[in-house]
This record gives C-alpha cells, structure tokens and sequence, in this order.
C-alpha cells in the first residue's frame, strides 16, 4: 500500500490528467465540487504540490505567460510519481477508509441528548443532505463530461449513497418521532 493523504491524491489524479498549474488545479476542484468528499483547502493546495515535488512524484515547469498573465508553474508526474498515484487509486477501491463519521458519534450520545434538540438536529443534517445531493445532481447534469463513462460512475456512486443515507435519515426522523411520544 502507498501511503499518502486523500488530497495528495486528488492533486495526484488532477496531474495525471493533464499537467496543470496551481490555479488551475483549484479551479477543477471548485467545477467537480471535490471539497464535498474530501478534504482539501485552498491554502494547501501550493503546500501540497510542494511537497509532491520535493518527493519525486511531481515535475514542475515555469511556463511563460500567456497573453497579459503571470508565468506559471505547471506540474507533470515524473515516472515515480505515476506509479505511486496508480498504486495509491488502486488501494482506495480495494480498501476504502472506513473511519467513523461524527455523525456516528452523534448517534452513540443519543441517549443522554434532549429528544427535541436531537430531532432538530438530524432535520437539520436531513436537510443537508438534500441540498448536497440537489446539487451533485445539478453539477452532473450542468458538467460538459456528463455522457463520460467514469464521471457517470463516480457521479452515480455519490448520489445512490446520498438516496440510501437521505432514506434512512427520513426513516430514523420517523423512528425518534414515535419513541419520543411514547417517553412523554
């Protein structure tokens, strides 16, 4: 297994796509919405690259300026650096992460919570949930790749385990609504 973060693998994957320069790589990452399934700021984007390049996995380029713009870095995986990113992508659909969400911590405490603030408050995440799939389904629809096989799939992943999720949060609202009228 390669061992390396899930945004040094978004920035890997965004490389290996076609070389891109730092500015570029956030302006994809805003398109695909990335920040919804993982972790990636901003301010660590540059940090990131960085390291990828000190490491050997990343190639960076000034590139003169294209009209009136500033030069640019643009990064290019190195050899080691292709290797890795395969290695790194192959290990997360072989063995996905699997750490406990928040949420399940929510749901361990929820005995001891009062029953009308723990009812607002998985309405409130319901509701989250909603607008998040709303708009993955938006950005799918509005994305000029839309008919790409992978993008289908990815899409597609995130938006059935949204349905399932959003179903079972209507489900347990229901659940809480009736044990919380029989504690009264």
């Amino acid at each position: 297994m390669v061992e390396i973060s899930n945004p040094e693998l978004v920035i890997l994957s965004l490389v290996a796509e076609q070389p891109r320069h730092a500015y570029e790589i956030e302006q994809v990452i805003e398109e695909r919405n990335i920040r919804y399934w993982t972790e990636l700021g901003f301010s660590s984007i540059y940090r990131i690259l960085t390291g990828l390049e000190e490491s050997g996995w990343l190639r960076g380029q000034m590139q003169a300026p294209e009209g009136r713009g500033p030069a640019r870095k643009v990064y290019s995986l190195t050899p080691a650096g292709k290797k890795g990113w395969q290695q790194a992508a192959l290990d997360t659909l072989a063995k996905p992460d699997r750490k406990y969400s928040s949420f399940l911590l929510g749901l361990d405490n929820l005995g001891e919570l009062p029953p009308e603030k723990v009812l607002s408050a998985v309405r409130i995440y319901l509701g989250d949930q909603q607008s998040t799939h709303k708009l993955l389904s938006q950005a799918l629809d509005n994305h000029p790749l839309r008919e790409d096989f992978y993008l289908n799939n990815f899409f597609d992943y995130l938006l059935k385990q949204l349905a399932a999720e959003i179903d079972w949060l209507q489900d347990f609202c229901k659940r809480l609504e009736t044990h919380y009228q029989g504690m009264k």
